[in-house]
C-alpha cells in the first residue's frame, strides 16, 4: 500500500494527530541544533527545569534511557556547564542533579522560547475558558496514553519486533 492510499485509509484526526507530533519533533530537533544540544541533552535539561534536582535513575524513568545512556548524558551536560551532580540536602548519601545557572543558555532558551511563547498565548487567546478546558483535558489524556504506551513498549521490548 503507498503512502498516499494508506494516508485516505486515516481519519483527519489521525493525519492531525501524526502532523502535529512530527511538527513537534521536528522543532525540538531545530532547538536542540540552536542551543549545541542533542535531542537527548535537551529533554534531559527539560525534565531537570520541571522536576528540579532528580537522580540519575528518575532521568532513566522520565527519558526512557538505560542508566549507562543516563550516566553519559549527565557528564556531558556536567562537562558543557549546563548541570551539575550536588548530595541530596535530605539524605547525603544521595547524589541529585540540577540545572545549573547560564546566563548564555537563558539568553538561548529566551530567544527561541520567547516568541513561541507570544504565539502560543496569541493562539489560546482565540478560545474560550471551557474551549481551552477540554484542549487541556485532551493534552493530559493523549500525555497519559503515549506514557502508558512508552512504558509498555520499555517493559515488553520484544514483543514487537517483525
Amino acid at each position: 500500500m503507498s503512502q498516499q492510499e494508506a494516508e485516505t485509509r486515516s481519519t483527519p484526526g489521525e493525519l492531525l494527530g501524526r502532523e502535529f507530533i512530527t511538527s513537534v519533533v521536528v522543532f525540538h530537533e531545530v532547538v536542540g541544533r540552536a542551543m549545541g544540544l542533542s535531542p537527548v541533552e535537551r529533554k534531559c535539561m527539560d525534565v531537570l527545569k520541571r522536576l528540579g534536582p532528580v537522580t540519575a535513575g528518575e532521568i532513566a524513568d522520565h527519558t526512557g534511557l538505560t542508566s549507562g545512556a543516563v550516566t553519559g548524558l549527565i557528564d556531558r551536560l556536567v562537562k558543557a556547564g549546563f548541570a551539575e551532580r550536588t548530595r541530596d540536602e535530605h539524605d547525603r548519601r544521595r547524589v541529585v542533579v540540577q540545572l545549573t545557572t547560564n546566563d548564555e543558555m537563558d539568553r538561548r532558551t529566551a530567544s527561541i522560547f520567547g516568541p513561541l511563547g507570544a504565539d502560543m498565548h496569541e493562539l489560546m487567546s482565540a478560545y474560550s475558558a471551557e474551549e481551552l478546558a477540554v484542549i487541556a483535558d485532551f493534552q493530559r489524556r493523549t500525555t497519559d496514553v503515549l506514557v502508558a504506551n512508552t512504558r509498555r513498549l520499555q517493559e515488553h521490548p520484544t514483543d514487537h519486533e517483525a
